[in-house]
């Protein structure tokens, strides 16, 4: 495998990551459908109205539609993954602003705070650490069994 592609593809562990893939994809889709929603121009529109109280104008609607959709996309891949949770937390954590300040909506900020440890938990996730935890188990097992 050629650096490019080892570097947007990922090394061969995260390949073959099954959990790593299955959250990826979850984060991924969910970021794509908020990000592809935010493309409806209709003015009677949630995500219009969300935008039109923010006071930046309907382009930053598409805007934060298009960084949601590239970086949901860009998010599947092991290789790329860290690189896209930056622009992804980014626009999270000005979702959890606008929410608290602009729309002081407490309660619906806790959306985009779940999507923020989402995208930083799935991202920066070891899965290395899935082998050490289940090495822990089966020890601790093992010690059980052996003190009988």
């Amino acid at each position: 495998m050629g650096r490019i592609a080892g570097f947007l593809v990922g090394n061969r562990r995260e390949l073959r990551d099954v959990r790593g893939w299955l959250l990826r994809i979850l984060v991924a889709l969910l970021f794509v459908l908020f990000g592809l929603g935010k493309f409806n121009a209709d003015p009677r529109g949630e995500w219009f109205r969300i935008f039109a109280r923010i006071g930046f104008g309907q382009w930053f609607r598409v805007a934060t539609g298009l960084v949601e959709l590239i970086g949901g996309v860009l998010f599947l891949l092991p290789g790329t993954a860290r690189l896209a949770a930056i622009p992804l937390a980014a626009t999270m954590l000005g979702a959890v602003i606008v929410h608290l300040v602009v729309m002081r909506d407490a309660i619906f900020a806790f959306i985009p705070v779940v999507l923020l440890a989402l995208v930083v938990i799935v991202a920066y996730r070891d899965p290395s650490l899935d082998d050490t935890i289940a090495n822990l188990e089966s020890r601790k097992r093992q010690r059980v069994q052996g003190g009988r």
